[in-house]
């Protein structure tokens, strides 16, 4: 009841100040399809504002801040040494940009380097059922669609007049407020929500280096980097050239231990292949075939 009064509150006093209004999920999710006993969790923002929404991790965020300024750092004092000990890495890289109100929405999901963009506008084809429950406090109702291979189950909740929720996921008459597909590897569930300022034109603007991709040319590099998972690392150590943020020279500490670049290479290349024989359940099944 508490979270369900905080959303409604959420809701009136952002249309009066113009401010964004987050919603943060749970993200379920079981990476390994061998394994299914294993399942690991994380927080994900929708942060939505008049024009549209961002869904991201809340982890990622503060990773990309952090190591932003730390290079910038790099490149100002020539700094060689950096302890990224008590940086935790986010287990989820992928982000959904949805514009108001034709709901176009453009997936951005990072192959190495390569920030890549891949843009949808084909409606999801819904079956709202008669089925009834509660969540969060909320009287929901259940809908099911297919989305990138897996057929999905959510439940919405029309006191929240918002047509979004988690990932690509929108077009239903309220807030999707849980989602869960058909095997129980992958699930949403709103968790919390906050109130922000946000500028909307810059959360949902093309960042630089994003490459606009359609899905062939997204498996094609996919399966380039499932052959060699450190092939533009291995190059750009070899470069000279001084617009690199961090020398070739340069040392990192991670978990007490500090590597030279050769080192954090070869530690890399062994970590890459052991996720990539692990990471085989992808949310986006279809994309990773």
């Amino acid at each position: 009841m508490k979270t369900k009064l905080s959303i409604l509150l959420l809701l009136i006093t952002g249309l009066c100040f113009a401010q964004s209004n987050q919603f943060i999920y749970e993200y379920t999710f079981k990476m390994d399809s061998l394994n299914r006993d294993k399942s690991e969790t994380e927080n994900m923002i929708l942060q939505t504002s008049s024009k549209g929404s961002k869904f991201y991790s809340q982890v990622k965020a503060v990773y990309d801040s952090t190591m932003t300024a730390a290079f910038k750092d790099a490149q100002a004092t020539q700094k060689t040494h950096f302890d990224f000990t008590n940086l935790k890495q986010s287990k989820v890289s992928t982000e959904v940009i949805k514009t108001y109100p034709d709901y176009k929405r453009t997936l951005k999901r990072s192959i190495s380097s390569n920030r890549l963009l891949m843009v949808y506008d084909k409606k999801l084809n819904w079956e709202i059922s008669k089925e009834k429950s509660k969540v969060l406090g909320y009287d929901v109702q259940m809908a099911t669609t297919f989305l990138h291979g897996r057929k999905w189950k959510v439940w919405f909740a029309s006191e929240i007049p918002i047509p979004d929720g988690p990932h690509e996921f929108y077009g239903l008459p309220g807030l999707i407020v849980k989602a869960e597909d058909s095997k129980g590897d992958h699930q949403f569930t709103l968790i919390a929500t906050k109130k922000v300022a946000v500028d909307s034109d810059e959360m949902l603007s093309k960042k630089n280096k994003e490459i606009i991709v359609d899905e062939e040319k997204f498996r094609k590099l996919w399966n380039d980097y499932k052959k060699d998972p450190v092939k533009e690392m291995r190059q750009t150590s070899g470069s000279s050239s001084i617009s690199a943020p961090v020398s070739v020279s340069s040392s990192i500490t991670f978990d007490g231990k500090t590597y030279s670049q050769d080192d954090m290479l070869k530690l890399m290349e062994k970590e890459r292949k052991d996720a990539l024989q692990k990471n085989n359940n992808f949310l986006e099944l279809d994309l990773y075939r």
